[in-house]
């Protein structure tokens, strides 16, 4: 994907109002990435016991994955000021 420098910059502008901070790691180097480890554990977590609680298949995998992460992403927390990530 080829991306213009102008783009590049209007991209970075939005990301600076918006607040957001990004941070580059190094690939396949998942110590460098810890929050994102973390939520991916935490996805998959709830993932496993939604779909035994529910007694499902692996079939519903993905949608229940899906469900999870919106789960994740309506849910208050202490890091944002009890915000949702939704809200922000």
């Amino acid at each position: 994907m080829y991306v213009s420098s102008s783009e590049y910059s209007k991209r970075k502008w939005n990301f600076n109002l918006k607040g957001i901070k990004r941070q580059f790691a190094t690939a396949y180097t998942p110590q460098q990435n810890g929050v994102v480890e973390w939520m991916n554990r935490t996805l998959l977590e709830r993932t496993r016991a939604m779909l035994g609680a529910a007694s499902l298949k692996k079939a519903f995998w993905a949608e229940a994955v899906n469900i999870a992460c919106y789960i994740v992403n309506c849910s208050p927390s202490t890091a944002i000021e009890l915000k949702t990530p939704m809200q922000i």
